[in-house]
């Protein structure tokens, strides 16, 4: 089978996967989940980064990547003040924010249930609250990697419209790895399937990629100055609300697609030209 004609079978079998199940849906579920435990999850992020780098390390790194944020609807203002809430703050509120942050994992668990055919519903809150805190040891890390190579590369490249191309990828290239890390560990801590090393990379690194683009795609359209807020009674406010709430949801669909691209990688033993000869993990929508 060439290249060619693998990439297209794998592609109809994780549609055919999918066929049944509102993706939409279960998205939208978890999308609800994160809008409590998202920015806790951040945040916490940002105080585990702050205590291994130092608090000003951390709010210089984040500031020069708030700055390349466009300004309309208050995209780099948010960063900024997120980059001074997480590094300020402190162990009581840091205990305090683990709770609804570990809700973002069981909205995940929950839906990942929905799509394997080996979910334990009995089970979904203590995975998922368990699974949040292995992204919460591993999310500082990656922040910290993520925001040094961001601010150093493109501070280094000039103005010019080559160094802004240049910029654009490898800004695409941080967020697709540390990404795809993150898709990793959730594929492999939170989802109920224990897939193998080999699906799992190329499930993962496959999702990030898309992930990585949506999102500089999203920052793309914040800097076209388009005013949404007149569909919100000119309130820029609630405009920022239901664009990153849209935004969100696009990821998390990308994120249930990969999770059954992953799955469907295991069946071909890891390999994605193969032809499946493993067990379908993918639960039967009807």
């Amino acid at each position: 089978m060439s290249t060619a004609a693998g990439v297209r079978a794998l592609a109809r079998d994780v549609v055919a996967a999918t066929r049944g199940h509102d993706l939409a849906l279960y998205a939208a579920g978890v999308v609800f989940y994160a809008a409590i435990g998202f920015v806790p999850l951040l945040l916490l992020a940002l105080y585990l980064a702050g205590l291994i780098a130092g608090e000003s390390t951390v709010r210089m790194l984040a500031d020069g990547l708030a700055g390349l944020l466009p300004n309309q609807l208050g995209a780099a203002d948010a960063g900024r003040f997120l980059a001074s809430a997480g590094t300020s703050l402190g162990g009581p509120r840091a205990l305090v924010a683990l709770v609804p942050a570990s809700l973002y994992g069981e909205g995940l668990v929950r839906a990942f249930d929905r799509l394997s055919d080996a979910g334990e519903p009995g089970r979904r809150s203590l995975r998922g609250r368990l699974g949040s805190l292995l992204l919460v040891a591993a999310s500082p890390f990656l922040l910290l990697a993520g925001l040094a190579a961001t601010r150093g590369l493109t501070a280094s490249l000039g103005d010019g419209l080559g160094a802004r191309v240049l910029g654009v990828y490898v800004a695409f290239v941080v967020g697709w790895l540390s990404i795809s890390v993150l898709l990793v560990l959730t594929y492999r801590g939170i989802a109920p399937d224990r897939c193998g090393p080999r699906a799992l990379l190329w499930g993962a690194f496959s999702t990030g990629s898309f992930l990585s683009g949506t999102s500089l795609g999203f920052v793309l359209f914040l800097s076209l100055g388009i005013d949404l807020g007149g569909a919100y009674g000119g309130s820029s406010v609630l405009a920022t609300g239901a664009v990153a709430l849209g935004w969100l949801l696009v990821l998390h669909v990308v994120v249930l697609v990969g999770y059954v691209l992953t799955l469907r990688l295991e069946a071909r033993g890891g390999h994605p030209l193969r032809v499946p000869t493993g067990p379908d993990l993918v639960r039967d929508a009807a």
